[in-house]
């Protein structure tokens, strides 16, 4: 397996730990399973599915069964809120999913034990930005403001953890 599949499979495994699974994203990492090569009994089930009539539950439970049979290790809370913010914010600035859809992803720089929780109430000033100013509907300012902020958070995960942050973090949870 490439480190981007393996990339993605961690990501969608830390989605899953959270309860948050991309029904689509799911399907489509079982497929690029099957290409590569892992051709489990859960992948296969899960490449089956439809990745537009897959409910989230059912993403969530597939995914679960995937990574038991490969065996990954859990991640802890922190390192699962870091690999979805960073796949988040790669996915905003390459524009794969739309920024409505970005900024409230976001949200989950706010979940307990998050090395990020001090960039929620910019999070929320951009999600309070778009549903109130803009009716939900994004405009070339609010881009640009996320994609400083989705710049910012991937610079800060790049940065190795301070001893205060770290022993803020084990405070926390």
């Amino acid at each position: 397996m490439n480190d981007d599949l393996l990339r993605r499979l961690r990501t969608e495994q830390a989605r899953t730990l959270l309860g948050d699974a991309d029904p689509h994203h799911a399907v489509m990492l079982a497929c690029d399973l099957l290409v590569a090569g892992v051709d489990s009994q859960a992948v296969m089930a899960l490449a089956a599915e439809s990745a537009r009539t897959l409910p989230a539950h059912g993403a969530n439970r597939h995914l679960a069964a995937v990574i038991a049979e490969l065996g990954l290790p859990e991640p802890d809370l922190p390192t699962a809120v870091a690999l979805i913010a960073a796949d988040t914010c790669r996915r905003i600035l390459d524009r794969s999913i739309p920024a409505e859809v970005g900024t409230h992803r976001l949200y989950v720089v706010g979940h307990e034990g998050s090395p990020l929780d001090d960039l929620l109430p910019a999070v929320a000033a951009l999600a309070a930005y778009l549903e109130d100013d803009l009716g939900g509907r994004a405009d070339d300012e609010l881009r640009t403001k996320l994609a400083a902020l989705a710049l910012t958070i991937l610079n800060r995960l790049k940065r190795p953890l301070t001893v205060e942050r770290r022993r803020q973090m084990r405070a926390q949870s």
